[in-house]
């Protein structure tokens, strides 16, 4: 599984909290994971994206980063080929959960998209928008979503079935409400 952070200083807020961040894994995962490295695109290193692997079978990336980057991210060969894609972000535009699912399965269509769990709050613009509402930093060393506390929580139970009671599963249907 690769794990990839948007390097930006509102998620990667010091190195402590990406030590934390490795811990979190290990723990999620039951398993070792690589140091973390600027990933590299187009044989360039990217100092806006952070990437892990942890040493299990999971063909998948689990990515907190802003919803714009993660459409950058998610262009990676190596990201829209994974099995599972894990969307640790906010929607913030409506459908973009939706859009980002037809994206993906242009290229892989049978890809799984996950997002993290969403709340309604109200941007400066006085606009609703759908958000993660990333905090919570005393438990785990590092600003969390609900999403990401609730894996932790149902760790025991497998990552993938953890991941399935943690995040919403994105469907390729266009249900009332969306």
């Amino acid at each position: 599984m690769r794990w990839i952070l948007g390097a930006g200083e509102d998620i990667v807020v010091d190195k402590n909290q990406l030590i934390s961040r490795s811990d979190y894994i290990k723990c999620v995962t039951g398993v070792s994971v690589s140091n973390w490295n600027y990933i590299r695109i187009n044989g360039k290193s990217d100092e806006r994206f952070l990437c892990c692997m942890s040493n299990d079978n999971v063909n998948g990336a689990f990515i907190t980063a802003h919803i714009n980057d993660l459409f950058t991210i998610t262009a990676l060969q190596q990201v829209h080929e994974c099995r599972i894609i894990i969307a640790n972000t906010c929607i913030w535009n409506r459908l973009g959960h939706k859009k980002l699912l037809y994206d993906l399965r242009r290229n892989n269509s049978h890809i799984e998209l996950y997002f993290a769990k969403q709340e309604l709050s109200i941007d400066r613009m006085q606009n609703f928008r759908q958000t993660t509402t990333i905090k919570n930093v005393g438990q785990f060393g590092f600003q969390t979503s609900l999403s990401e506390r609730e894996l932790f929580i149902n760790r025991q139970a497998g990552f993938e079935e953890a991941l399935g009671k943690s995040f919403e599963r994105v469907s390729p249907i266009l249900f009332l409400g969306d």
